[in-house]
């Protein structure tokens, strides 16, 4: 995996995991389907895999000799030791690795497994080996050859029903086929995560070290889909060699609270509502590989108060905590915490605390973004001159300073912003009412009755927003919209419905604006959000109908395209479509703010943001 610890997704897509802005769980707010279809993604991203692969027409070697895991992040001068105290605000479900769907879980998995291969740390756009010891890809992309380490140990494991004990055992390639066997087995609730091996035709242990896929179709993201793999323990879920069992695999209460991991870490207590304990695996293959984690142990208290946690971080009683921009306002001025704030391409060896601070403050852009989206089925909407209206009438730089204090980059289009397929030089939109004014006049709404409100043919500028009750924040965002549209002569009416509701009317596409969030990969497919079919698909994730050719072209020419450069320039002409066109207002990237105990070193900030495996503890 990409070596970043699931905690340090901001949670965390390939497109995904839980990422809060505007008060809500993006992911959650976009839609069931959406969620389960970047489930791997986020696998990708929360269990430090690669979200993107980089491979070149031709086909494409690393041997045996390259660099494992990011070796050389790791602080050869780290003292080994110490506990790292987290605090997360709930329990978790299911841990096992194929149905879990919470963010926290998929953390903890992603420390107690490993992937066959990772992003580099400094480099994402680079694979770096961890359980393939080598890959080959042929020159069409489609077919893949992994070579596997021969030192690779499962964690040894106390069976749940006959209470036996199951010492540690080698990992083959037939876990990895085991694990796509079970994604793909349709009794097993791996939802929509089975769309994303849709296009894979075989997979083959030719060895028990040696693997080998096929991929029907030339897609870029093919070496990507392979090396995020994971292997999956047989001789936990089938003991004695029985048969698979997929609907006892779904609702096994106790095998779905146990991990079997081949990873830096093992789940070594877990007391319901309480805390998780994780404690470094002695066995774990990359000890031999220099990439083995400083820090013994993590400890996760579950406490579900937010003001609680604070307390805990001021205490000294956790190590680390994600704050809100409020919260990195009001009290991060205080002589203990760092002037110094450590951002993007900084580490804690180049600026060390002074003296009296004994709190790191961090803070970088995280993979996310928000938007207002627009149903395109719309009359009301089909003229790109009246959403470039809406945009320039949404004053951005208001919503970012009055509920993000200011911690938030406005953007201009669909891309990660911190990875070359976002193109910087596409300026965002800016806050212009007269200028709006002039493209709604041309498209030809006007006050024609002097009521007040904007009309055409005898329609009325009026629409309903969507928000989620009991997301403050998003009311926030959404009033101050509304009082921008009222002083063009637009009514916006804002209809609050609980989570359920909100969902049902993305799924049936009922609704007229939305306001939601997608989290990314470093390098993502716009396929699901942005192509034409995905609009009328029930798995699709163009809730709001937007439909191009020239974008449906340049979307199929991207996933087929496998040299780096060429791609970026398709991502880059897409980009400035979808910024003429409009059919999101998009509103920012928020920043991840967070607090970092004094005594943890190595503290580097990636372009990915933190990774924990690299810290270590400065023993007293």
């Amino acid at each position: 995996m990409n070596r970043r610890s699931r905690w340090e997704t901001a949670l965390l897509a390939l497109l995904i995991a839980a990422v809060v802005f505007f008060g809500i769980s993006i992911t959650n707010a976009l839609d069931r389907n959406r969620l389960e279809m970047l489930k791997l993604q986020k696998l990708l991203e929360q269990r430090r895999l690669p979200a993107a692969a980089s491979c070149q027409p031709a086909a494409a070697v690393i041997e045996n000799t390259a660099p494992a895991g990011n070796a050389k992040y790791f602080d050869r001068h780290a003292q080994f030791g110490g506990v790292m105290r987290r605090a997360i605000a709930a329990d978790v479900g299911s841990l096992n690795p194929v149905i879990s769907m919470e963010a926290t879980a998929n953390s903890i998995i992603g420390m107690c497994t490993s992937t066959l291969g990772t992003r580099d740390l400094e480099h994402p756009e680079k694979f770096v080996p961890l359980l393939a010891e080598s890959w080959q890809q042929s020159p069409d992309g489609r077919r893949i050859n992994i070579k596997l380490r021969k030192n690779v140990l499962w964690q040894d494991f106390v069976d749940p029903e006959s209470n036996k004990y199951v010492p540690e055992r080698p990992v083959t390639a037939h876990d990895v086929v085991f694990y796509v066997d079970v994604i793909r087995n349709p009794q097993v609730n791996a939802g929509a995560l089975r769309g994303y091996f849709k296009d894979l035709d075989t997979i083959k242990a030719i060895s028990d070290h040696e693997l080998v896929l096929e991929w029907k179709n030339e897609y870029f993201r093919s070496l990507e889909m392979s090396l995020g793999l994971i292997p999956l323990p047989r001789h936990f879920y089938c003991p004695d060699n029985s048969k698979f069992d997929p609907l006892k695999f779904n609702d096994d209460f106790k095998r779905n609270g146990m991990i079997v991991g081949c990873g830096p870490y093992k789940l070594i207590e877990h007391v319901r509502d309480q805390r998780f304990v994780l404690k470094r695996f002695d066995k774990y293959f990359g000890n031999a590989l220099n990439i083995a984690p400083p820090l013994e142990k993590h400890v996760l208290e579950i406490v579900k108060a937010e003001n609680t946690r604070l307390q805990m971080l001021l205490s000294g009683e956790l190590d680390e905590l994600s704050l809100s921009a409020e919260q990195w306002e009001k009290i991060t001025g205080g002589k203990e915490f760092s002037r110094k704030v450590l951002t993007t391409g900084e580490s804690s060896k180049d600026f060390p605390l002074q003296p009296g601070e004994s709190l790191r403050r961090v803070k970088y852009l995280d993979s996310a973004y928000s938007y207002i989206g627009y149903n395109l089925r719309m009359e009301l909407f089909a003229d790109r001159r009246v959403r470039q209206a809406l945009t320039m009438l949404c004053n951005r730089e208001r919503i970012r300073n009055d509920i993000s204090r200011g911690h938030g980059q406005i953007i201009s289009g669909p891309f990660y912003y911190n990875s070359p397929y976002y193109d910087r030089t596409i300026t965002p939109w800016p806050y212009d009412p007269e200028r709006a004014k002039k493209l709604l006049a041309e498209a030809g709404w006007r006050d024609s009755d002097g009521d007040g409100i904007l009309d055409k043919n005898g329609k009325k500028f009026v629409f309903t927003a969507l928000q989620v009750a009991g997301s403050t924040t998003q009311e926030r965002m959404l009033s101050i919209f509304k009082e921008d549209l009222a002083r063009a002569n637009i009514d916006m009416k804002i209809a609050v419905v609980e989570w359920p509701i909100y969902i049902n009317k993305l799924d049936k596409r009922d609704f007229e604006v939305c306001s939601l969030g997608w989290q990314l990969p470093y390098e993502s497919d716009p396929y699901q959000v942005w192509h034409s079919s995905q609009a009328s698909s029930p798995n699709g994730s163009n809730h709001i109908g937007f439909v191009n050719p020239e974008a449906d072209r340049l979307i199929e020419e991207i996933r087929k395209t496998f040299d780096v450069e060429k791609r970026i320039k398709l991502c880059h002409q897409f980009h400035k479509l979808i910024h003429e066109e409009q059919p999101y207002t998009f509103l920012m990237v928020p920043e991840a703010l967070r607090i970092l105990s004094g005594k943890l070193e190595n503290v580097r900030c990636f372009p990915l943001g933190l990774n924990s495996e690299v810290f270590w503890l400065r023993q007293k």
